[in-house]
């Protein structure tokens, strides 16, 4: 019996011991995941415990050096914070500066990895990416996209000048998310809009879903009034020439950008 009692508690052990391991291991490759790193233009605060001699606030040069007090340039760029930190106590040390320093590096200023954000977002502008790890929909959330129902277009142009569209549906699913690069200008594009007036219950401008018919765009706006005909259904649409053109609609017609579909009244 005691025998069964101590192989039971060595595996709760072994089992908790095993839990433990992995959570370390997930929070390590988190803590990795969420490292910024220092790049061209970004601010430090560096200072050296016990001693004011070598405590200074320097820009990061473009090709990622740093000018410190007596060791000259040192190569930081691609570094996160905690490694320049390590990094400058080393030289510190084998230069004989120092003995055993401590040395403490702060990013004071993110200028290095950047996005701009514009279009139908909340809070348009520069958003920093203070941290790897960052995607799409994370910049995205920052700025307060207003992507509807996913029906939208995002447009990402980056540091060379190429463009590339992104479905909103597919990049908030996941599907397209990826991971966001410095340098880049994403602009959220308005969904593509129907009008449709007359006897709905809720008249008004709708987004369009791919593949949306008359019916549905009926649907959209709250369905049909008392007075509402489903057989009055016309259609005004914008063609190439710019001239306006109304047709009788069918509620299997497929909705375009822009169309105005007026439900008209049923004589009693």
């Amino acid at each position: 019996m005691r025998r069964r009692v101590h192989q039971a508690i060595a595996s709760i052990m072994i089992t908790a011991a095993g839990i433990h391991g992995n959570m370390a291991v997930a929070q390590n490759a988190a803590a990795q995941e969420s490292v910024y790193q220092v790049g061209g233009g970004d601010v430090l605060n560096i200072s050296v415990y016990g001693t004011t001699a070598y405590n200074t606030v320097v820009q990061v040069a473009t090709d990622g050096q740093i000018p410190v007090p007596e060791l000259g340039n040192v190569q930081v760029g691609g570094l996160s914070p905690a490694q320049i930190s390590a990094k400058l106590a080393t030289n510190f040390q084998a230069a004989g500066i120092l003995v055993d320093p401590v040395v403490n590096v702060l990013v004071q200023e993110y200028r290095s990895r950047k996005v701009s954000v514009f279009g139908a977002v909340a809070r348009p502008g520069e958003y920093i990416l203070d941290r790897t790890g960052l995607k799409l929909t994370d910049v995205l959330a920052r700025s307060g996209a207003q992507l509807g129902r996913g029906s939208g277009v995002i447009q990402i142009t980056d540091a060379t000048g190429h463009r590339t569209e992104l479905s909103a549906l597919g990049v908030m699913t996941g599907e397209l998310d990826r991971l966001a690069q410095p340098d880049e200008i994403i602009m959220v594009a308005d969904a593509p809009t129907f009008f449709i007036l007359g006897e709905v219950k809720n008249p008004g401008a709708y987004p369009i879903e791919p593949g949306l018919t008359v019916e549905q765009a009926v649907a959209l706006a709250g369905g049909l009034t008392p007075r509402g005909a489903r057989n009055k259904l016309s259609v005004t649409r914008t063609g190439q020439d710019g001239d306006e053109v109304t047709t009788d609609a069918k509620r299997g017609d497929d909705v375009q950008p822009r169309d105005l579909i007026r439900v008209g009244a049923r004589i009693f």
